[in-house]
């Protein structure tokens, strides 16, 4: 019987309505444990008062015990006022009871509920998700527990803690859970005496495009090669290789009005330092880490970084995305067509005639063909050392004298283009030089287009 049960836990321990209840919480429906463990009690006192009220000598004496057991043990008050107005004596206990399973935790919950509320109003979320890590002390606790009374029903602490302060999170502040990747997660940590709440924000993800209108800037990062990053007097002490990167210059009025605590660049594929990215510009989202503002200006935004960077690099088309974009962004950067216009510089001087059957012969070989690039040297230190086949989709040149040359060429993500003209010791083939019969120099290069 589920009364002999309750009647058996306080004879050896006192616990909390909240936990009482959490321990029959699989029995019933549409109730809180609150609201269970107080029934229980009540029902139990109702029904031992019935039996002291029988005029049974055997039903008298054991009903006074129990409701004893509660109002001393249980420190539940409906007892106590049935053995006082029956004229029944008891002990009655003046320290504060503490419960063997919480320790009171449950009986303190606005303590916890007040600060998680205080933690959340200073942040902008939509959804919410609350966690619990109870130390191995409360746990283990609760677990000796039900098994040493048999209890089949019960509730686990965390998710009885859970629940108690999401409601009143949903209450307070009209927010709603969300089980699958909340904007705000507090995690509470706590253990008999003391508590701490850690609060992880969901990133918020923004896609644009850039342009980068100047040379000599590379995308991101790049750690200082004599210290690694550690910092030195080579790199005047910041770690980096390049005092100056695309992330850099496009970065700071994000986390400024988002509050966040760090970004994370994804761009489509990158240019090299020495390339400028020029016409619609480069897709990118750029990921901000435990934003405090969700919601933001990006039309503002945008317009202060371009004001900010003005003849260095400019961004436009932001607009929200998500984790799965930045996913999809990285693996199918190799898919796109790009289109590409490079100043070319010739070892040998050719004629306007000359030139203008080499492009015929340069569209014949590598129009809707593939090459197949071995990595280049340049980046041999960085790269899996691999053959990689790309495609060349269009070719068009232009003579600008005996010697330089300025041609535009379409062709898959990632094609290595200054050694496609160089030929890079016949590590790329064929190439450009092969086809010139002379030495050929990417003297310069621009990214004019990027199709996803």
């Amino acid at each position: 019987m589920i009364f002999d049960k309750v009647l058996e836990i306080y004879q050896k321990y006192y616990i909390c309505v909240h936990c009482l209840g959490r321990m029959f919480s699989l029995l019933g429906t549409c109730t809180t444990n609150y609201d269970r463990g107080s029934s229980l009690l009540l029902a139990i006192t109702m029904e031992n008062h019935k039996n002291y009220l029988s005029g049974d000598d055997a039903l008298q004496k054991k009903a006074i015990n129990n409701l004893k057991l509660l109002a001393e043990n249980a420190n539940y008050i409906p007892s106590q006022k049935v053995l006082n107005n029956e004229g029944l004596n008891y002990v009655k206990n003046e320290t504060k009871q503490v419960c063997y399973l919480c320790n009171n935790i449950f009986l303190d919950i606005h303590n916890y509920i007040e600060e998680s509320k205080r933690i959340l109003e200073e942040i902008e979320f939509n959804d919410f998700l609350i966690g619990s890590s109870p130390s191995a002390q409360i746990i283990n606790r609760e677990d000796r527990f039900k098994m040493e009374f048999k209890l089949l029903e019960a509730e686990s602490f965390k998710s009885h803690f859970n629940r108690v302060i999401g409601k009143e999170i949903t209450s307070n502040l009209n927010k709603f859970p969300a089980f699958n990747r909340p904007d705000a997660l507090l995690i509470i940590s706590l253990d008999f005496k003391i508590f701490n709440i850690k609060l992880t924000l969901k990133s918020l993800f923004i896609f644009g495009r850039y342009n980068k209108l100047i040379r000599g800037i590379p995308q991101t990062h790049w750690f200082c090669k004599k210290c690694m990053g550690e910092g030195c007097e080579f790199c005047n002490y910041t770690g980096k290789q390049y005092q100056s990167t695309v992330e850099d210059l496009i970065s700071p009025e994000f986390l400024k009005a988002s509050k966040a605590s760090e970004s994370k660049f994804h761009g489509a594929g990158r240019e090299d330092i020495d390339v400028r990215m020029l016409g619609s510009g480069r897709p990118f989202i750029i990921e901000l880490r435990n934003p405090k503002i969700r919601n933001l200006n990006l039309s503002k935004i945008e317009r202060r970084v371009n004001k900010r960077n003005r003849k260095k690099i400019r961004i436009n088309d932001l607009k929200y995305t998500n984790k799965k974009e930045v996913i999809s962004l990285k693996s199918k950067a190799k898919d796109t067509k790009k289109v590409y216009k490079a100043i070319i510089k010739a070892e040998n001087k050719i004629d306007k005639e000359n030139f203008n059957q080499i492009v015929l012969k340069l569209k014949e070989t590598f129009e809707n063909q593939k090459i197949h690039q071995r990595t280049p040297y340049r980046v041999s230190h960085r790269r899996a050392d691999k053959i990689r086949e790309k495609f060349i989709y269009q070719i068009n040149g232009k003579y600008i004298k005996p010697t330089i040359f300025e041609f535009t060429l379409e062709t898959q993500g990632g094609t290595y283009i200054k050694e496609l003209i160089s030929g890079d010791e016949g590590r790329t083939t064929p190439s450009f030089s092969e086809i010139f019969n002379s030495k050929l120099v990417c003297k310069e290069l621009d990214v004019l287009k990027i199709s996803l």
